[in-house]
């Protein structure tokens, strides 16, 4: 068998943080990844290689006791991301190639978070980059992509506790090697369905948590949000693949810009 080709250089993206990282869409209502713009590293279940990005995005990447999302029966829970979108927005932007890796599991609060889930997320990135240096791909840009906040808004997280547990676990990122933090603002919960709109008000003050964060830290930058897709949601907490699409575009283009206007 031949040995795969793989880019001279890339950068290095992680994708964290709950089930709308995940996603929860439909794999075939995405884009296509555009041939080389993007490939995965698979730091669980395959390590020994980069693979081409396809939705749904993250598929095998479950570890038990760490960052898993499957169902009771074993099946997946991911569908279809933001992720090709994005690789495919930033791309189209830059240039660049990307290395994406997965770091998410649904319905987790930044507790949970704190008290083991980063140090799989973390693993997975010193994985990635121990991998691209043995096989002598350079490393442009390090980044993080995090998209959470759904299951702190249903504890009604303060917005204080909320930016306080946030720059914790960020940190750690910061501290294996990212030099930035791009947030995927989070969407409402979907009251005109269910009711409920005091849950859409806790939401509110993570939205205005994960702004503030950004506002008060030149390390953050809220990229893009779901929130003006509720009308594209299919249930309390998730969305049609065409809201990931228009997310995952919207976050690429903008996360290209930043590193334009650097």
């Amino acid at each position: 068998m031949s040995k795969k080709v793989y880019p001279n250089s890339v950068d290095l993206v992680v994708f964290a943080g709950q089930s709308n990282m995940s996603g929860r869409g439909d794999a075939k209502d995405a884009p296509l990844c555009i041939k080389n713009a993007g490939f995965e590293y698979k730091a669980v279940s395959n390590p020994d290689e980069l693979v081409e990005i396809k939705e749904p995005f993250g598929l095998g990447e479950d570890k038990d006791g760490g960052l898993t999302d499957i169902n009771k029966d074993g099946t997946t829970k991911r569908r279809g991301s933001m992720v090709g979108a994005f690789v495919n927005a930033y791309y189209e932007h830059t240039k660049r190639q990307i290395v994406a890796v997965s770091a998410s599991k649904g319905g987790t609060n930044t507790e949970e978070w704190k008290s083991g889930l980063i140090d799989d997320a973390v693993s997975r990135l010193d994985m990635a980059k121990a991998f691209l240096s043995d096989n002598n791909i350079k490393i442009n840009r390090i980044f993080l992509v995090w998209s959470q906040g759904e299951s702190d808004g249903d504890v009604a997280r303060t917005k204080e506790d909320y930016i306080k547990n946030t720059t914790e676990i960020i940190g750690k990122f910061f501290e294996h090697g990212i030099e930035h933090c791009f947030i995927v603002g989070t969407g409402h919960y979907n009251y005109p369905v269910y009711g409920n709109e005091h849950i859409d008000k806790q939401y509110e003050v993570i939205r205005n948590a994960q702004q503030e964060l950004a506002d008060t830290d030149n390390r953050y930058t809220v990229v893009s949000s779901f929130s003006p897709y509720i009308d594209n949601m299919r249930d309390n907490f998730h969305y049609y693949q065409i809201a990931y699409n228009k997310v995952g575009k919207e976050a690429g283009a903008n996360t290209a810009r930043y590193y334009e206007n650097e």
